[in-house]
């Protein structure tokens, strides 16, 4: 009987310890691009992410560098950024693209999250991630992310922006 409880009990702490990709992360700022807070979520077996807000508090931008003329006066919060992202290990996730609102590129993208729920992104020029920069995004905790009274949009709204996506 003892045996069973302890099992049980190593299950439940296992089964706490878990964290999943999908929630809301603070991305790390570098040169010009600002730090902010995007979500992300799963549909239909990938990962996709889209921006809420920056960590400033400053406005919504137009997307004026997508290389789609058309979709130059879109907001760049509330649009996927980052699409098909595919789990591949516990922890880890690759097959990305994300695109850049601060330079309308577009990047390869791998993800691998610690055990803390943060995660290592890597954004590169090339499929491998040998031309690129490794960023640090921090898991916010719902207690965090109701002192931030950070909104989500939407995902019916979120989800109409991957037709128009360049990614």
């Amino acid at each position: 009987m003892k045996l069973v409880s302890l099992v049980i009990t190593l299950a439940f702490c296992c089964f706490l310890g878990a964290v999943e990709l999908p929630g809301i992360y603070q991305t790390q700022e570098f040169l010009y691009m600002k730090s902010s807070f995007v979500e992300f979520f799963e549909h239909n077996g990938k990962f996709y992410a889209y921006g809420i807000s920056d960590v400033d508090g400053s406005k919504a931008k137009k997307d004026k560098l997508n290389p789609n003329p058309k979709l130059r006066n879109r907001s760049d919060k509330g649009v996927v950024f980052l699409s098909d992202l595919i789990k591949v290990g516990k922890r880890s996730y690759k097959g990305g693209k994300a695109y850049n609102f601060y330079d309308g590129k577009t990047y390869h993208v791998r993800v691998t999250q610690n055990s803390n729920g943060d995660l290592e992104f890597t954004s590169s020029y090339d499929k491998w991630g040998y031309v690129g920069k490794t960023f640090t995004w921090k898991r916010l905790s719902d207690e965090e992310i109701k002192n931030l009274k950070l909104k989500r949009f939407n995902l019916d709204e979120v989800l109409k922006t991957l037709k128009d996506s360049p990614i």
